[in-house]
């Protein structure tokens, strides 16, 4: 188990280098309460995204608190247990499953307010245009951005990927990760032999999803592989060490097994 939470008090001032993403590994701390994050281009609007979440009572997502001497922007620390690859079977429970469609579709509800600015430097790599429907969602729920207590997902992390998007690809993303959208083979650890149709129709049945509604999220996340292919591609050939590291470690295959099962999932679900 990979934990938020630590055995003894954490010492105010003490940095504690926190695992990071594609973008941001080892760059992001935690000092007492709180994490310290550099900032980015989109470090602006997401925080203005952040503080309206709070605004409106959603309490799944970290609250931005100005900054500190470094320039770093500070967030609240959201306790709880993260878990990381080699990923163990907690996290693939139906439990935990539920309960981040769940808070996903509070998250959703609570930004349909945020009056967001369209041309905001929002960092979008994989996404498409917003069309007229778009609200600001995470766009990155994957397992590592989740923190869960007592096995039911409380709060998400890392919202650097946050841009105004359709929620069904929000939808599209998640499920990449927590179904998995995957071919079988590919999944593994705690996730290995999971039902993966049951755990899709668990995780739509949460949002509320109709059947077309749930077509379309499999079209996205068909979408969304083909538009993260070329990404990685594209970063990993610029030489950015995260990306050639999983780029050479076998995604292109995978991604391109990931697209054909879900291609020949969608089939059967619209059966």
């Amino acid at each position: 188990m990979t934990t938020s939470s630590d055995p003894a008090p954490v010492t105010e001032g003490i940095e504690i280098p926190l695992p990071g993403g594609m973008g941001s590994g080892g760059l992001v701390v935690r000092v007492g309460d709180t994490v310290r994050r550099p900032m980015v281009a989109q470090t602006a609007p997401v925080e203005a995204f952040l503080s309206h979440l709070a605004s409106v009572g959603f309490d799944g997502a970290p609250e931005p608190l100005g900054r500190d001497a470094k320039g770093r922007s500070i967030l609240t620390w959201m306790p709880g247990d993260v878990a990381l690859p080699p990923f163990p079977a907690w996290v693939a429970t139906d439990e935990a499953l539920v309960s981040v469609a769940l808070l996903q579709r509070r998250m959703h509800d609570a930004s349909r307010s945020f009056a967001f600015r369209p041309l905001a430097p929002w960092y979008r790599p994989n996404l498409p245009d917003a069309g007229p429907g778009a609200i600001v969602c995470h766009n990155d729920l994957c397992v590592e951005n989740v923190v869960l207590v007592d096995g039911r997902a409380s709060a998400f992390i890392d919202f650097d990927f946050s841009a105004p998007s359709d929620p069904l690809l929000d939808i599209a993303i998640a499920c990449r990760h927590w179904v998995p959208f995957k071919d079988p083979v590919d999944v593994v650890d705690g996730f290995a032999g999971v039902d993966q149709m049951r755990r899709f129709a668990l995780f739509c049945d949460a949002h509320g999803l109709s059947e077309t509604q749930q077509a379309e999220v499999v079209a996205h996340g068909l979408g969304f592989l083909d538009r993260a292919l070329v990404t990685m591609h594209a970063k990993a050939t610029e030489g950015l060490p995260l990306y050639v590291a999983v780029w050479e470690n076998g995604y292109e295959k995978q991604n391109r097994r990931s697209h054909e099962w879900l291609r020949r999932f969608g089939e059967t679900l619209l059966r």
